[in-house]
């Protein structure tokens, strides 16, 4: 719990959290019936805790380093697709984004498409164009 409160950066002050707990749950319980109330219990469970890795978002910023491979899955139901926007706006030119377009926690085994941009980048430095994306096809998953 300790390692996702410092890496979450969606903790509320007390102020808001108990003035938003009712809508809050309505939202994660429409966006994930599954997981929207355990992630709801995290961002209660993070209340009060130090910042952790927020200085990470305020320092790391326009890197020079060879190009990364960021993969975000739309339908995530824990790790926002938005959190791989912002990340890579903030590590700079450096960060190419893969768009997976499919459901599930994490991307390399949701499809033979992200699979296989992931293949390439890792064993022959080849990455797709930034923006590039991989369809929800069922042909796809592997």
């Amino acid at each position: 719990m300790a390692v996702n409160c410092a890496d979450d950066p969606d903790r509320p002050d007390e102020e808001r959290l108990t003035g938003e707990l009712a809508r809050l749950r309505a939202a994660y319980e429409k966006a994930s019936p599954v997981f929207g109330p355990y992630r709801l219990a995290q961002v209660v469970l993070c209340h009060g805790r130090p910042k952790g890795t927020d200085y990470i978002r305020e320092k790391v910023k326009d890197l020079d380093t060879p190009k990364m491979l960021l993969v975000g899955t739309r339908g995530d139901p824990a790790t926002p697709y938005y959190w791989t926007e912002q990340t890579a706006r903030r590590l700079g030119p450096s960060a190419v984004v893969l768009d997976n377009r499919n459901e599930g926690h994490t991307g390399y085994g949701s499809s033979a498409c992200v699979h296989r941009k992931v293949d390439d980048f890792l064993l022959y430095g080849s990455l797709p164009r930034s923006g590039s994306s991989c369809g929800a096809e069922d042909e796809d998953r592997i």
